[in-house]
């Protein structure tokens, strides 16, 4: 595979960007077959790798299997049934594990043995999906980026890091090629759902400081910041009601109400910085594309919860921002 693809005689770093997985193991899939579908040199996989419930499975003294799937209670009357429901739920993002109802009601019982095995399950998730992506990078040479979002556990930095090919990107400050640079940051500000790396607006400034100063060209490079600018349109996001566990949406005269959810920090930097590309994520109903100076945004979007893989094929010269395609499959 080319590292570089050749437009009008100029050379050109061509990767694709999605985000917001949460979890769906047909999306992680379409990820890595992305260098083959799109020519792409370069995966770049932002925030939210893991997935937000899990489904017990209970095996009944019949031998058949008890779940819930999409909102009702289903039963499978043997293996062979179970495990189209077993792909199903892989795919859609949840997490499953084989039981019985005295273990369940044991796990229920006590908020610490939930935890445990919550992450358990997102931890195994993740740890074949690094080893797929090591084999891929192997086999192909294509260069693989991951990081985490808001919504994932600490533990995830320590799984990406054990990867042999993959670079766990947060943090950092990598060369993409010799003409690009990407910082890369997985938390957020203040969200209503109480995430793991949600912190405030100073810290996160602290934190794209921290990797942005370090820069050697600011103006070509990529800020992969999980969270969008705010008022960029790319940040639209359901209003919800902060009194309720979990918080519920917030609807006037049968209309979803919204607000600007992305962060004052890096609408900042960016502007700051003017890096050629910022990529974005963790508004999953905002896709689109903004412009904030001279640096291009996007936000993908992510409908991990239908199976479907959202995401930009983006092209860079060595000093500015050749062409970018928005895909979904």
């Amino acid at each position: 595979m080319a590292l570089f693809g050749r437009k009008g005689g100029s050379k050109l770093t061509r990767f694709f960007f999605a985000t917001d997985l949460h979890g769906s193991d047909v999306c992680f899939r379409k990820f890595m077959n992305a260098p083959r579908y799109y020519q792409t040199d370069t995966l770049i996989l932002g925030g939210d790798l893991t997935g937000k419930f899990v489904t017990p499975i209970i095996k009944r003294n019949d031998g058949s299997y008890e779940l819930e799937y999409l909102g009702k209670k289903t039963v499978a009357t043997n293996e062979e049934e179970l495990a189209p429901y077993e792909k199903k739920l892989a795919n859609m993002g949840a997490y499953y594990f084989r039981t019985t109802q005295s273990e369940v009601d044991e796990i229920r019982a006590d908020p610490v043995k939930v935890k445990e095995r919550f992450n358990r399950l997102m931890a195994d998730r993740l740890t074949a999906w690094v080893r797929m992506a090591d084999e891929v990078a192997k086999t192909t040479g294509v260069r693989i980026y991951m990081t985490g979002g808001n919504d994932d556990e600490y533990f995830v930095e320590s799984i990406l890091k054990n990867a042999s090919s993959v670079v766990n990107a947060n943090g950092q400050l990598v060369e993409i090629d010799a003409a690009h640079e990407m910082i890369s940051c997985a938390y957020s500000n203040i969200t209503p759902f109480k995430c793991p790396r949600d912190i405030s607006e100073e810290e996160l400034m602290s934190k794209i400081e921290e990797m942005a100063s370090k820069l050697q060209n600011p103006q070509n490079a990529i800020f992969n910041l999980h969270v969008p600018p705010i008022d960029s349109g790319l940040d639209l996001c359901p209003r919800v009601d902060t009194s309720t566990d979990p918080p519920k949406l917030l609807v006037q005269s049968g209309t979803v109400l919204t607000y600007s959810g992305g962060s004052t920090s890096v609408r900042v930097a960016l502007e700051k910085y003017q890096p050629l590309v910022g990529l974005h994520g963790h508004i999953h109903e905002s896709s689109g594309v903004k412009e904030i100076g001279r640096t291009t945004c996007f936000n993908p979007g992510s409908e991990y919860g239908e199976g479907v893989l959202r995401g930009f094929i983006i092209s860079l010269s060595e000093e500015k921002l050749a062409s970018y395609q928005l895909v979904s499959g």
